[in-house]
């Protein structure tokens, strides 16, 4: 497979740049793009050879995306618009204009991506942003499939329902038929539709660190999630061992901590909206800029 150029919208610290590189996938981000100052000062740590544009996305222009010539578009627009706990306000908040920003320059550039993958909260797959998405890409010959699934469905000890898209553009020897209905798990290629199951390394006992009055039935149920919601979460974990949170932590440094630690005055304040966890543990909710 060639080496892929791949375009990171709203790239913040680089999730999506880190995730195909992990992928294995063959693709160089030719180009990353956020307005937040603070998340790209990190990004340049992570990736301090990557072009990196400090500019809206509604300031690129036609010309400017025709130059940068990229397959592959990865995108994770801003979720308040949709979030449960927000306002929903939907195509009508300001900060979806970006969003249609780039429904509205998407078939007329050049030379159409090959592949689109956008990520977003619950709550995107029921808007009208949604809608525009979808109708956009079924004008522009793309297909694609649609999923809710939360990251402990691939061993990930992160518990929030995420929706995600993934869009190809359409070729004579179809073979993926675009699905309106919104699949609950990651699709799988055909050679792995057996009974083998994604790899997830060193499974060990589960974590014991869910406080008790979390529990419902004996699950943990979060914030806003409804039963449904969590019927569907314990439904992905099923085959799957979830990894600790330390295989993701780097090794401690000798540096005090005292400086990252939060003042007891917040923790008083806040502790019944804080999730806080070990290391140990399998699970985790939103981690947010707040």
């Amino acid at each position: 497979m060639e080496n892929l150029r791949v375009l990171e919208l709203y790239s913040g610290i680089g999730g999506m740049h880190y995730a195909l590189n992990e992928s294995g996938i063959p693709g160089q981000v030719v180009a990353a793009i956020d307005i937040n100052t603070t998340a790209n000062q990190i990004y340049r740590h992570n990736f301090p050879d990557t072009p990196l544009l400090n500019k809206t996305i509604e300031g690129i222009t036609l010309d400017d995306f025709n130059k940068l010539s990229f397959d592959v578009i990865l995108m994770s627009p801003p979720c308040q618009p949709f979030t449960r706990i927000g306002l929903k306000g939907d195509i009508h908040d300001p900060r979806t204009k970006s969003l249609l920003y780039l429904l509205d320059l998407l078939p007329r550039l050049r030379r159409l991506p090959r592949f689109i993958l956008l990520e977003n909260v619950k709550g995107f797959e029921s808007s009208s942003a949604r809608e525009l998405l979808v109708k956009t890409l079924m004008e522009c010959g793309y297909t694609f499939q649609e999923m809710m699934v939360s990251p402990t469905s691939v061993g990930i000890p992160n518990s929030r329902l995420r929706y995600f898209l993934i869009a190809k553009i359409a070729t004579e020897n179809l073979s993926t038929q675009t699905r309106l209905k919104i699949s609950d798990a990651f699709p799988y290629p055909a050679e792995r539709e057996s009974s083998e199951q994604p790899i997830v390394l060193n499974p060990t006992r589960p974590c014991t660190c869910q406080p008790e009055e979390e529990m419902q039935g004996g699950h943990v149920l979060y914030k806003l999630e409804t039963t449904l919601d969590a019927q569907r979460k314990m439904n992905q974990n099923n085959d799957l061992f979830v990894r600790q949170i330390q295989e993701f932590l780097e090794p401690q440094m000798e540096v005090n901590m005292e400086h990252y630690l939060l003042p007891p005055k917040t923790l008083l304040r806040y502790a019944l909206l804080l999730d806080i966890v070990q290391p140990t543990c399998r699970r985790s909710v939103c981690f947010t800029k707040g």
